[in-house]
């Protein structure tokens, strides 16, 4: 229920704001967020994007029939230290790059749990986070099948501006074939959305508007161009 309801809600804010002029230079997302990312940028209309934010939320609630699906774990520190860690641990991997001081890690549930406690005897702030899997790892492969035929057959076009993709931190390419390749398997990748937000600002990007229910985003750029 959580992804399209925000889905839906993104879409009215982004709405208002175009109806009052809004000219936007570049998009992007984080994880969900990346639908609608490529909806702001004309890549498919309200209802397809309303049936993506629909069927991933479908994708994402089925039980993992393979047992465990994993669970999530944030942690205060840079991506290098974080890279360090993870080398030492089993069963975990990066599955975000959000900022310079918070990196999340996914796994399984009791990967995770030595995790959080080895971390936590070293020192680092880490926080489990209440989500249903491990998204961008491969323990969500069983999510990741069924929302990738449902996209492989819908309708998609050229974006009308730059789509800054969590998996490349690069603009998605033109090509709708393309686009729908690079969708299908970003579920199973990590989000580097600090290099994203970097990538933009190279570009020219300055203003920074956050849609969607939360400010979680926008604390992150802050934290991402500090100095900047």
């Amino acid at each position: 229920n959580a992804q399209p309801a925000i889905g839906t809600l993104s879409m009215g804010l982004y709405k208002t704001l175009k109806n009052a002029g809004l000219q936007p230079d570049f998009a992007a997302g984080h994880s969900f967020g990346e639908l609608t990312a490529l909806w702001a940028a004309g890549v498919y209309d309200d209802n397809t994007f309303l049936k993506l934010a629909t069927k991933r939320g479908e994708a994402m609630g089925t039980p993992n029939t393979a047992g465990d699906a994993g669970t999530m774990l944030a942690v205060k520190a840079n991506f290098t230290q974080v890279e360090q860690e993870v080398a030492q641990l089993n069963g975990v991997k990066i599955a975000n790059i959000n900022s310079p001081s918070q990196v999340i890690l996914g796994g399984s549930t009791s990967a995770i749990r030595t995790a959080q406690q080895q971390l936590q005897q070293k020192g680092y702030s880490v926080l489990p986070l209440p989500v249903a899997a491990a998204f961008h790892t491969e323990l969500v492969a069983h999510a990741q099948r069924p929302f990738a035929t449902f996209v492989e057959n819908q309708n998609f076009n050229t974006p009308q501006i730059p789509v800054f993709a969590n998996a490349t931190a690069q603009p998605y390419p033109n090509a709708p074939v393309a686009i729908k390749k690079q969708l299908q398997e970003q579920i199973l990748q990590p989000v580097h959305f600090q290099k994203q937000i970097e990538n933009i600002y190279q570009r020219g990007g300055r203003i920074f508007i956050e849609f969607g229910p939360k400010g979680v985003l926008t604390n992150l750029t802050k934290n991402i161009l500090a100095d900047k």
